[in-house]
């Protein structure tokens, strides 16, 4: 969980940097709605310099719209000039929103100390059976 976490914090802010060194606001088109469980999956299409894009992990429904888009809903995205298939919504300070940051990093510091405290405490049980063992051996070879 803590290397999920990291990784997509580090990921995040990359990319955040990447569009803040050059962005470029462009004009993104729904182009693929598909109902899941808990929601919809939006596919979201710009263009760049030319060179087409689409992305699928875009908090689309965070933003303005609060009811899921359909097919042909314009939507305003800053991407980076030098790095165009990253990505936000306009408006939005990282690509998954402002909130989720810091969530991300607590989640990931936590996750942290936990399998730290946890493979310490393995550690320090396996060295006291291993000591015990050893005391009970002793024992048997000297009766």
């Amino acid at each position: 969980m803590a290397l999920v976490g990291g990784c997509s914090l580090a990921v995040e802010i990359s990319d955040a940097r990447k569009i803040d060194a050059s962005p470029v606001r462009v004009h993104g088109v729904v182009d693929r709605v598909v109902q899941v469980k808990g929601g919809a999956k939006i596919r979201v299409s710009y263009q760049v310099g030319g060179q087409r894009f689409a992305t699928e992990d875009l908090p689309v429904l965070q933003g303005a719209m609060r009811t899921t888009p359909t097919v042909g809903t314009a939507v305003c995205l800053e991407a980076s000039a030098e790095h165009p298939e990253s990505v936000r919504v306009c408006g939005q300070r990282y690509p998954g929103g402002d909130d989720k940051i810091p969530a991300w990093g607590l989640v990931t510091a936590a996750s942290t100390v936990g399998v730290l405290l946890a493979a310490g405490w393995i550690v320090v049980a396996t060295q006291q059976e291993r000591r015990d063992n050893r005391g009970s051996g002793s024992a048997v070879d000297s009766t």
